[in-house]
């Protein structure tokens, strides 16, 4: 994977964010699909619906060989005209699920298309579940029920999953933002969950860094240096055999294409150069030290976040902000959910400046801060608040939607060779 792929990304083709959704144990069970354009408002309407079914229709996403791999489960919203031109039918339907609105089924011509949906073996989720008496008949069919918990009372909740259980539905949770609104959401009888509660871990225990979590945190400041010595770095790599075979391994994947095979270390860390091995470095250390159940999913959003905010810096070059800096602070900063350690204990072995350590424990004042807060408005999905705070920091709404598709491809690369060296 090369560095600047990303700048390649078509800026009137869309991309697809994945949310992930976990059970009732926080186990991954599959991801909901989200588009995401650069050249239009990112909404949940028919138009978003109908280029996401498309792009699947088409093979066009990358990331969706992984997931079926992995026997995970797609949510895909579909649209009527989705619905009605068999656009589910290029999906596998023991992994797909394919949601529809309410309004959806309204359309007469939509529901015995379900029908014949369901008795070919694909689930059917309904999205928004409002407990109206005239769709009945979808909810019998239904075999998942969402609801939007955020903001919703015990009590408002408790009467509307008291009108759907007779329907025997599986229960999901959708925007789900903290732990303690996943246990409560759990005791009701939800079964599925989404949002962003699994970005914050349940408890964080003042504990020591391991040994190993302490030697990963040192090569990073290694790697840190403004002089580039190869040498040195390549015999740091030699002396841990795992990551002496990772970085083969990734050389020398189908990725790459290369003629010959990269037999040696010091090779290696010649031909990516100082800042792409550094790129590389910092997400497989990452990866090393992430304790955390929901370790996959941190670490895509943890990539997505970095390479989100260093594009950023590059666009407003005029700010000062410092592109390598701001990638930084992005891929860390999920660091206290991946370690379960409080992020002030883990900033004190972070080679960063005082500035980026405000910024990673939530400092309001912090010149960074609003940038983090608009990586996590988009990846959460919160279009409203994305673009409230695109307004507030005088910015292009186009280019800051470019900037995070490309983030989300660059991520979606990342993880599919990482994927691959697993299968390999």
């Amino acid at each position: 994977m090369t560095e600047e792929t990303s700048k390649a990304v078509d800026p009137d083709t869309v991309s697809i964010a994945r949310h992930p959704i976990f059970d009732e144990k926080r186990r991954l069970w599959g991801y909901a699909l989200h588009c995401v354009g650069a050249a239009y408002k990112v909404s949940a309407d028919a138009a978003e619906a109908d280029n996401v079914a498309a792009r699947l229709a088409n093979s066009a996403y990358m990331g969706l060989q992984q997931i079926l791999d992995r026997q995970k489960k797609v949510v895909i919203n579909f649209s009527e005209k989705n619905i009605l031109d068999d656009l589910p039918y290029a999906l596998p339907p023991d992994l797909t699920v394919v949601q529809a609105t309410e309004e959806t089924f309204k359309h007469p011509s939509v529901a015995p298309v379900l029908n014949q949906l369901k008795a070919d073996g694909y689930l059917l989720a309904v999205s928004n579940y409002s407990c109206r008496d005239d769709c009945d008949a979808l909810y019998q069919m239904a075999d998942i029920l969402s609801m939007d918990v955020s903001g919703q009372t015990k009590e408002v909740l408790s009467a509307a999953l008291d009108k759907a259980r007779p329907y025997n539905p599986t229960l999901l949770a959708m925007r789900v933002e903290s732990t303690e609104i996943f246990n409560r959401c759990l005791q009701m009888g939800f079964t599925l969950f989404h949002g962003p509660f699994f970005k914050t871990p349940d408890t964080i225990k003042v504990r020591k860094l391991s040994s190993n979590e302490m030697s990963r945190f040192q090569l990073m400041k290694a790697i840190q240096r403004e002089d580039s010595d190869f040498t040195q770095l390549a015999e740091s790599i030699q002396a841990d055999a795992a990551l002496s075979f990772r970085l083969l391994s990734y050389l020398n994947s189908a990725a790459f294409g290369l003629r010959q095979k990269i037999k040696s270390i010091h090779q290696a860390v010649s031909l990516l150069g100082w800042r792409k091995i550094k790129n590389w470095l910092r997400v497989v250390l990452l990866n090393d030290v992430n304790q955390s159940p929901d370790a996959p999913e941190l670490m895509i959003l943890a990539a997505q976040r970095g390479k989100f905010l260093e594009q950023i810096a590059k666009d407003y070059s005029y700010w000062g902000f410092d592109p390598e800096s701001l990638h930084m602070l992005g891929m860390f900063s999920l660091l206290d959910a991946m370690l379960g350690v409080p992020m002030s204990q883990v900033t004190e072995h972070l080679p960063l400046d005082d500035k980026l350590k405000s910024a990673l424990c939530g400092d309001p004042n912090n010149e960074y801060q609003p940038l983090l807060t608009l990586s996590v408005y988009f990846e959460e999905g919160r279009w409203q608040d994305a673009e409230e705070q695109i307004q507030k920091l005088n910015m292009d709404p186009d280019k800051v939607r470019r900037a995070f598709q490309q983030a989300v491809e660059w991520a979606d690369q990342l993880t599919s060779i990482h994927h691959q060296e697993a299968k390999s």
